[in-house]
């Protein structure tokens, strides 16, 4: 293994064990990271450290004051509209940008995660339906073959979709597997004014989702 390589999977792992970290609740918004700490415990050197601290904070899920502390960031009130908005008209862009490509085993592969989902809830194996919800929509940006709108939304999804929710609200969930069954229809038929309106104004509307973010996010609009 060449050192570029090397260097590049020391980064991911790094990455990909302060996400965990989030995901699970141990690194809280708000939280100090020990850098020190961490180094140790992967035995890691300061550059894929320094590095996959940079990605985060470009992703949104920290902040890097120099030459003092890296915190954990908090999802804030004002945060969402931008979030929702950004992730469904880049969606919905690119389903009816590539409705063509669909064939019947794409949708038979979106109808069979939908069910899956629906399973994971009905025994209220979270883990599974999270891994279901980004599979279904993995495949909005893998058809469209758009790098530069996978690189924009995933972050993004990540960012509302590993970070610790403080409430479930299991109506918000059904709500979403009712979405996406109605969304694949709606390309089946090739109906892009559908797509469209599920996409932005229902699945990724601010309007109509606000009140299970904060219920789920326990976010509130600052006063003033």
């Amino acid at each position: 293994m060449d050192s570029t390589h090397a260097e590049k999977s020391a980064r991911e792992k790094v990455y990909e064990y302060l996400l965990k970290q989030m995901r699970e609740g141990v690194l809280l918004p708000g939280s100090t990271l020990n850098l020190k700490d961490i180094s140790k415990k992967l035995a890691m050197s300061n550059t894929p450290l320094r590095d996959s601290l940079i990605k985060l904070e470009a992703e949104g899920f920290l902040t890097i004051y120099p030459r003092s502390k890296v915190v954990i960031n908090s999802l804030e009130y004002e945060d969402f509209p931008f979030l929702y908005g950004t992730i469904g008209a880049i969606e919905a862009l690119l389903v009816a940008g590539s409705i063509d490509a669909y064939t019947p085993d794409h949708l038979e592969y979106l109808y069979k995660k939908n069910e899956e989902m629906q399973n994971a809830l009905d025994e209220d194996d979270m883990v599974t339906y999270d891994k279901c919800h980004y599979d279904f929509h993995a495949v909005f940006t893998e058809l469209s073959k758009n790098v530069f709108a996978e690189r924009i939304i995933t972050p993004i999804k990540n960012r509302l979709w590993d970070f610790p929710r403080k409430n479930f609200t299991r109506e918000w969930y059904q709500n979403a597997i009712k979405e996406h069954e109605q969304i694949v229809d709606s390309i089946k038929e090739k109906n892009i004014a559908k797509i469209e309106y599920i996409i932005k104004q229902i699945h990724w509307g601010i309007d109509y989702n606000l009140h299970y973010i904060k219920k789920a996010y326990g976010v509130s609009k600052k006063a003033g």
